[in-house]
Order: C-alpha cells, then structure tokens, then sequence
C-alpha cells in the first residue's frame, strides 16, 4: 500500500515535514511504507516501514512489524520492533515481540514480551527477517523464515 492520503504538508515549501495520520476509527489491512512521519491512532494488520518516526498512540494497535529510524510508542504491538536510532516505550506500551534499536527508553509500566537487543554496535536487521540464499542463476529466493 503506497500511502499517498491523509497526509499534512506545506505546498510552500517542497522540505517541511509531513505527518500521516491513521485515525482511531481507522483499520488497515495491509503492509504500509512511508516515506515521512506516521502517526497511528487506528488499527494496522501488517508491517510498517518508514524512513522516519513512527508513533503508535494509546489507542493504536499494530498487529505486524515496525521498521523505522526512531519510534515511540505507547499503544500495543504484536510483532518485532526494528528501531534503528532510538525507541521510546511509553508507561501504557505492550510490545509482544523482539526489539532491536541502538538507544531504548522505557518508562514504568511498559510491557514487554519478548527479548531485546540494545547498544550502540546493535545490528538492526532490515526488512523482516528472513533468510536469503542464492540460486544457481544468481537469482535471490526466499529459503526460510526466522521465528
């Protein structure tokens, strides 16, 4: 899913920030990859990919991975949290699942199932994470799935 609506930006300006906007009524079925900012108040069945910070309301919920730069999050995840820079678990998260950021915040309450791997030299797998073997035609084919 390309998001292309719900979008804020300056016309004025080609460089100010934008924010998409998944409202708390909202719920997606699908994979969603963003170039800017995302905002979820809503419901997203799928991984979310972006090239900057993800922000998971109270309200929100995502049932799939989160792969961006920075996150915070203070609504419910049941999936893996691929934060490359730095995570921010606010005192009413839920995060059933692994996470991988260089710089982690966790406020009292935040709940976490699952393991986490945090430091400066941490490796933040991208994409999800899945084995990648060649064919003997050079071609990249998925083996295996990691879980």
């Amino acid at each position: 899913m390309k998001n292309t609506s719900n979008s804020n930006s300056n016309s004025r300006s080609g460089s100010s920030p934008s924010i998409t906007y998944i409202t708390k009524s909202t719920e997606i079925t699908a994979d969603m990859f963003c170039e800017d900012d995302v905002r979820i108040a809503g419901t997203v069945d799928g991984k979310i990919e972006s090239k900057k910070k993800v922000m998971l309301t109270e309200s929100g919920k995502v049932n799939g991975s989160i792969h961006s730069p920075d996150a915070d999050i203070s609504g419910s995840v049941s999936g893996d949290v691929k934060a490359s820079e730095s995570l921010v678990l606010r005192a009413s998260a839920i995060v059933d699942g692994k996470i991988f950021t260089k710089k982690l915040t966790i406020e009292n309450g935040a709940q976490i199932k699952g393991s986490f791997q945090v430091g400066p030299n941490v490796s933040v797998p991208s994409g999800d994470s899945q084995t990648v073997r060649k064919t003997t035609a050079g071609n990249k084919k998925k083996d295996e799935t990691d879980n």
